[in-house]
């Protein structure tokens, strides 16, 4: 029974995250507000951002908002794909989706790519439990 279920526990795991389309529309349409919908509510979310932008702080998800709706105010998303499944941790609920972002700062053209790592956990939501982001890490390729 328990190889049944750690069989079915991986296919779940293979599948898109249901967080994965509103998370690419956030950043694809630069949008602040679509990203914010995918925040948790519970609590201060750690957020790591490498060069250039340089923030390492726990933010609530209004904190957050604002940090991305600054950042999408001066750097336009040119890219930004998902891997398909989350990275799971034994025992754990949840897992790491893993995305590649790409943007240019607008005042001075320069691209930027980055590996961006969102931590999701399971909260209570409209119509059952959804995926929503607990942790924000990012780093330069």
């Amino acid at each position: 029974m328990t190889i049944v279920n750690v069989f079915f526990l991986g296919f779940l795991l293979s599948l898109p995250a249901p967080v994965t389309n509103p998370l690419e529309k956030a950043f694809l349409q630069n949008s602040a507000e679509a990203l914010a919908q995918t925040l948790t509510a519970e609590g201060s979310i750690p957020v790591s951002l490498d060069e250039p932008f340089t923030l390492a702080d726990q933010l609530s998800p209004d904190q957050a908002y604002l940090v991305f709706r600054r950042i999408f105010s001066v750097y336009k998303t040119t890219e930004f794909f998902a891997t398909p499944g989350l990275m799971a941790f034994p025992g754990r609920a949840g897992g790491i989706l893993k995305a590649r972002w790409s943007f240019r700062n607008e005042r001075t053209g320069n691209t930027y790519p980055m590996l961006i790592f969102f931590y999701l956990a399971p909260e209570p939501g409209p119509g059952g439990r959804v995926l929503r982001i607990i942790e924000i890490r990012a780093e330069k390729l």
